[in-house]
């Protein structure tokens, strides 16, 4: 009888051994799969760890590189020893900054001059009885389109796709110079009249596609081959909404913005402007 036990109990582990061998292997798979669940979670956490400390090296590079070409002072580096002292930016408290314009003839890349001649065969006249005073838009290809509104940091009196065009330029700005964004003023956008001193020639001021900028509140000195730090960096951002800086202009006009003549081809295939 005895053996009759020993021997069933043989027989049972014998046939169940297979069934244990599996189910320590799933366990062990089951605990392996854990693992690397873990471990992936834990990859995913650091991967957004290091997204988060990501470094803009271009704006950084393009930071460093005004620094090196205007002279400004290196930025003040703080120890996070002592947090109580507040971090300053040289190049920040330098927007106001008067500099030299480096190539001024070349700042205008890919971008053409609409200048008077060109905007009168469009269009015609802002209107006929043209002075050095401003009035009012009469041209019934624009009047309509004459708005003002705000673009963020200022308001301007433009026609509808120029404010649209200026909003999304002060929009990338807020973006990535939020600091130069707060500083921006105007000192006017539309204003109908001819060039003073020159009767036969008409502003885009006259159309409203310009607008003069200035950082601080403080007016570039007109022809004098120099500019604020701030509105250098600026030209940077209404060149690739396709604006056109007067500092390339013969008589340096730095603090001025125009919609160049490739954007206003634009708008007349978008069908966003009329021509007479």
């Amino acid at each position: 009888m005895k053996w009759a036990i020993v021997i069933t109990l043989l027989v049972l582990a014998v046939l169940t051994a297979p069934v244990g061998w599996y189910f320590a292997q799933s366990l062990s798979r089951t605990d392996d799969a854990q693992k690397i669940a873990a471990l992936e979670a834990q990859l995913a956490i650091q991967a957004q760890k290091s997204k988060d400390l990501t470094i803009d090296l271009n704006a950084l590079a393009s930071r460093v590189t005004l620094l090196e070409e205007t002279g400004v002072a290196e930025p003040v580096i703080q120890s996070f020893a002592d947090p109580a002292e507040e971090r300053t930016d040289s190049l920040a408290d330098s927007f106001a900054q008067v500099v030299l314009i480096a190539d001024r003839r070349e700042v205008n890349k890919g971008l053409s001059n609409s200048g008077s001649s060109y905007l009168k065969n469009l269009f015609g006249l802002p209107r006929p009885d043209l002075s050095e005073a401003c009035q009012s838009m009469t041209n019934p290809l624009l009047k309509d389109l004459v708005k003002t509104e705000s673009v963020g940091p200022i308001r301007v009196t433009m026609i509808e796709p120029a404010i649209l065009s200026l909003r999304q330029v002060f929009r990338n700005v807020k973006i990535f110079e939020p600091e130069l964004y707060e500083r921006i003023n105007t000192a006017g956008s539309l204003c109908v009249r001819h060039i003073r001193g020159r009767p036969g020639s008409v502003s885009t001021h006259a159309y409203g596609l310009s607008v003069d900028l200035n950082i601080d509140g403080k007016l570039d000195t007109l022809g004098d081959g120099k500019t604020q730090l701030g509105l250098i960096l600026l030209a940077d951002f209404f060149n690739k909404e396709g604006w056109y800086w007067g500092a390339s202009f013969g008589r340096e006009d730095s603090m001025h913005f125009q919609v160049s003549k490739e954007k206003i081809n634009q708008w007349l295939r978008q069908g966003l402007i009329r021509t007479k």
